[in-house]
């Protein structure tokens, strides 16, 4: 019984988070999950853009496991270099309405636009016979400057209804260069769209031009304006990585678990057989207990490009792929890219070469500096290199997380060990009273 009571000890010991013997903290560029030269630009401080290997070899949430070291393994004094502010403006457009009464299917669309106080009415062709209802309106945005990033609609949408946009840019209202596309859903009563109804824009001068907004699964009237994102600076480029290692699955759903201190910006999701349509959403949450929370919608076409499913600063750790129950889901599981955030460091190279960069440590406390600490006075700082020889392969594992098993694996093993527990405590009662019972005497 004795050996019962403490095999039972451990186990729980074992099964409760954060007991157990403690992992040592790291003494040294050996001790991290990844190691890469690095070669200084001299001495004083220096930038460092970390290659992709380095984000996905982080242990820690907070991206403190990294350390630059020199050549007597000595940490030097680095900071999380902050990046440079997008200058962005947003700048509201009112939706011209494009009058679509015509006489038959692919008759001439007048559109009414002023101009330099005038009324100026063009013509252009509208969609042909057969096509699928659209509605559209126009923005002028001759007048931009800037160059613009993302566009946020000024919409009153059906709730729990997808809607697809369209949208295009023409410098005469005639020929149509395609932006992008994306699907918007209100998933609610409220008016708030999911993901803040931003759709992002290939970095596109407007000057000059205008933009033409389709879409199909809202009435006519129901974008009655837009808010252009425009920027100057634009923000740094994403780094997008592949992922592998996604379980199959089903036909209709993929789930999968992202590692700890992974945070993506948007999920790119590309069709990989012949599926025809399939219309998909992208769901999220934190824990195995916890419900899932819709995130995103998309639709994926056969022989088009990939869809991009924005998460906008959201990150939870298990995500959630579902196709369309209308639609027979994929014959084959859809290729994922996740977008990274560029991670820059300022490092202070004033050791002895030669540099290694190290990354991965769950138990290594964060030392990062104060950026202005390093660089009083900020400006353009030397670049240092990090060396592409043995810096990993640069993909992304994604764990599954089963749908239909509704706990986590540490729950699972708490639950039994106190069901041990319980098992040899009434086992340990049943004996006691055994042992302390009398006989009874019969007359």
């Amino acid at each position: 019984m004795k050996r019962a009571a403490i095999a039972l000890t451990l186990a729980l010991t074992l099964a409760l988070p954060g007991c157990g013997a403690p992992r040592a903290a790291p003494t040294g560029p050996q001790d991290f999950a990844l190691n890469l030269p690095v070669t200084a630009p001299g001495t004083g401080v220096a930038r460092l853009d970390l290659p992709v290997a380095a984000l996905l070899a982080f242990r820690r949430a907070d991206m403190g496991d990294v350390r630059v070291y020199d050549a007597q393994g000595r940490p030097l004094s680095i900071a999380r270099m902050e990046p440079a502010a997008a200058s962005q403006n947003a700048i509201h457009l009112p939706a011209i309405a494009i009058n679509e009464d015509r006489a038959a299917d692919g008759a001439a669309v007048s559109v009414q636009v002023d101009q330099a106080g005038r009324r100026l009415t063009v013509a252009t062709q509208g969609p042909a016979a057969g096509a699928a209802a659209t509605a559209q309106v126009l923005l002028d945005t001759r007048s931009l400057a800037d160059r613009a990033v993302a566009v946020r609609l000024d919409a009153d949408l059906p709730p729990s209804r997808p809607v697809t946009v369209e949208i295009a840019s023409s410098p005469d209202l005639k020929s149509w260069t395609p932006l992008t596309d994306a699907v918007l859903l209100r998933p609610g009563a409220g008016p708030e769209l999911l993901g803040g109804g931003r759709i992002a824009l290939p970095d596109v001068a407007l000057q000059g031009r205008y933009v033409r907004l389709r879409w199909q699964g809202a009435p006519p009237g129901a974008v009655q304006g837009a808010t252009l994102i425009t920027s100057h600076t634009p923000a740094p480029p994403r780094l997008w990585v592949t992922a592998r290692g996604i379980p199959a699955g089903s036909a209709q759903q993929m789930a999968f678990t992202l590692p700890v201190a992974l945070q993506p910006g948007a999920v790119r999701v590309a069709m990989t057989g012949a599926d025809g349509v399939v219309p998909l959403r992208l769901m999220g949450r934190d824990s195995a207990e916890a419900p899932w929370t819709p995130l995103a919608v998309g639709v994926l076409r056969q022989g088009a490009k990939a869809t991009e499913l924005p998460l906008e600063g959201i990150a939870p750790r298990q995500l959630l792929l579902e196709a369309d129950p209308r639609s027979a889901g994929w014959s084959r599981p859809p290729a994922l890219a996740l977008a990274l955030e560029p991670v820059s460091l300022l490092v202070a190279f004033n050791g002895a070469a030669p540099y290694r960069l190290a990354v991965g440590h769950a138990d290594a406390a964060p030392a990062l500096f104060a950026a202005s600490d390093l660089a009083p006075n900020p400006g353009t700082y030397p670049r240092a290199q990090v060396a592409a020889t043995g810096a990993g392969e640069t993909f992304v594992d994604l764990g599954g997380e089963g749908t239909s098993w509704p706990f986590a694996p540490r729950k699972l093993a708490l639950w039994g060990a106190l069901l041990a527990g319980t098992g040899v405590l009434g086992m340990a009662v049943v004996r006691l009273l055994r042992a302390n019972a009398r006989p009874v005497d019969r007359p």
